[in-house]
């Protein structure tokens, strides 16, 4: 069924403000058929910034643009409880996570991120990460071939390990690493592939938890100065965290990082594609964060965040009231042509004088403060170092089927991450 202009649905609690596009009907077969081409196509047809639909039998508005993004994520105004649906919530963030949290406890819950991601514990990771790499890479020559995606995510749960000050056995790593990437990959789906990421998630929890144990039960087992001494060590209203609790949030300091395997493998891709490009990283660190903004632009991760407003407010004339549901489309936001110049080609030179606000794949606002992302410096760090060691060393793409299905959330390139032949 094709968009309409709203006549009835602008004056209900919640819309007002004026004409609000709406697209009649349940939208939800049409959002898991489209995937992350849904929003754009409705923005772009609708020519507007907003539009009111149904999914899953509720009412939601979708909203597209950087500013958009600053007002959702301003603090306060929206919650995520009841902003994703329950098998988003618990492949990813589970009940009682810090994105979970609002106002003051969520501000104080979150220091331990924010601490723990600081320019010293970023260094850290960033080194962890390159040693890694390196041995890695020497491995995945002998080998033959390697897909980018788990490859990496194997790298950087290692890596992550050693950051954390958790202590593991050389053999857990490919574990642990198989179970972030499938929380990750079934995240965005319904059915098996999202039963099978949580299940996973509870294995890795029941993991987590035996590791917070055995740490609570030897504190000299817990290295001073490192993220989990720091979680360990937290006390909110004068108690430190549960097990349970303790243990999603040593999850939130991992499966993130390893999430940063995805961006990899759209970086190996970008430098397959764009040969020029490789070229000129080999031996050009001028234009490295370019290239790796443009990655964040174009590589389509999640396509969106949803919360319920907590508060009377409004964005350019849109009224919401407490509960209604909202959805920021980043991938329209970031493929949108009235705010980026040829949205559709892969231009890392757009960001060499600076980085757009409409930059938003890890969220926006403070992040200080309010529910950005506090890993995306990090982020930007290890794609950097992934893709300049791609860029110098010497690699080649078997014959495989590299095209990306925008319909699968969350996409990789290809149907097996890129698989690449180290030489």
């Amino acid at each position: 069924m094709p968009p309409t202009l709203a006549t009835d649905d602008s004056t209900a609690p919640g819309a007002t403000g004026g004409t609000l596009p709406v697209v009649p009907g349940d939208q939800s077969l049409r959002f898991l058929l489209e995937g992350y081409a849904y929003g754009a196509r409705r923005f772009r047809e609708l020519e507007t910034d907003a539009f009111r639909t149904r999914l899953l039998g509720r009412r939601i508005t979708f909203l597209r643009g950087g500013d958009a993004a600053e007002f959702f994520y301003a603090e306060d105004r929206f919650t995520r409880v009841g902003g994703m649906p329950h098998t988003v919530l618990h492949s990813l963030q589970d009940e009682g996570s810090v994105q979970t949290l609002d106002g003051d406890q969520h501000r104080q819950r979150r220091s331990i991120f924010l601490s723990a991601l600081e320019a010293h514990g970023r260094a850290r990771l960033a080194a962890a990460f390159a040693r890694g790499w390196e041995a890695q890479w020497e491995q995945w020559r002998r080998q033959g071939s390697v897909s980018l995606l788990t490859g990496s995510a194997r790298v950087l749960t290692k890596a992550a390990l050693e950051w954390t000050g958790v202590p593991f056995a050389p053999e857990q790593v490919g574990r642990r690493a198989h179970e972030f990437v499938m929380m990750i990959d079934g995240a965005g789906s319904f059915g098996a592939r999202n039963v099978t990421g949580r299940s996973l998630r509870q294995r890795t929890e029941r993991w987590a938890r035996r590791t917070i144990e055995e740490l609570r039960r030897d504190p000299d087992a817990i290295a001073a100065d490192t993220p989990v001494a720091r979680l360990l060590s937290y006390r909110e209203d004068g108690r430190v965290l549960d097990t349970p609790t303790a243990a999603v949030e040593l999850l939130n300091l991992l499966r993130p990082t390893v999430a940063v395997s995805r961006f990899i493998a759209f970086a190996g891709l970008a430098l397959h594609l764009h040969p020029a490009w490789r070229e000129r990283l080999s031996h050009d660190d001028t234009v490295l964060t370019a290239f790796t903004q443009e990655v964040r632009r174009t590589a389509p991760f999640f396509p969106g965040i949803g919360g319920r407003a907590t508060i009377a407010t409004s964005w350019k004339g849109i009224g919401f009231q407490p509960g209604d549901w909202v959805y920021v489309d980043m991938f329209a936001t970031m493929r949108d042509p009235g705010r980026w110049s040829r949205p559709e080609v892969f231009d890392p030179l757009r960001f060499v004088e600076g980085t757009s606000a409409d930059l938003i794949p890890q969220g926006s606002g403070s992040m200080a403060v309010g529910h950005r992302c506090p890993g995306e410096p990090a982020t930007v760090d290890l794609l950097a170092l992934a893709t300049r060691s791609l860029a110098r060393s010497d690699w080649s793409v078997p014959h495989q089927d590299l095209r990306v299905d925008l319909r699968r959330l969350p996409a990789s390139p290809g149907k097996k991450g890129l698989l690449i032949e180290p030489r």
